[in-house]
């Protein structure tokens, strides 16, 4: 879609961007969020609808979340990782993983609202933090996620 703010992201050059896995781009979430490890799951092709993914996208998905899932449980020690989808803002398809770690401020549903609201979770985070971040996980990906 000619229109759609993830496709013209994936047209570009993005500093966000983690990895390319399968039918899937990796990005972090911008430093707005102010949460290290904030990654966002996004189909190449556009899709609006989980019933619209094709059979190998649909079999690839729990997979990656999977890896992901655990690598933020390896790398910045999360305690739990929130998983969810929204598609109200954006009608591309993209699943949210949201990591909570030891001693946050906020969790559940708070550090969910807050972290993909507008407002951010109010945890001081730098650019520099975040591509500390993505550096570790690009290299991880060169050696395997798994």
């Amino acid at each position: 879609m000619s229109n759609c703010k993830i496709c013209l992201k994936e047209q570009s050059s993005d500093p966000y961007f983690v990895m390319e896995i399968g039918h899937y781009v990796i990005y972090h979430a911008p430093v707005e969020k102010q949460l290290v490890g904030y990654l966002y799951v996004e189909p190449k092709r556009h899709v609006e609808s989980w019933h619209e993914l094709s059979s190998d996208e649909k079999s690839e998905l729990p997979e990656i979340i999977a890896q992901l899932e655990k690598m933020l449980y390896q790398e910045i020690q999360a305690e739990r990782v929130y998983t969810l989808t929204v598609g109200e803002v954006v009608r591309h398809l993209h699943i949210h993983l949201i990591p909570r770690c030891a001693g946050d401020a906020i969790d559940g549903l708070e550090l969910i609202q807050r972290a993909a609201g507008p407002m951010g979770t109010g945890q001081p985070v730098s650019k520099a933090d975040i591509q500390q971040f993505i550096e570790r996980v690009q290299v991880l990906n060169g050696k395997s996620v798994q």
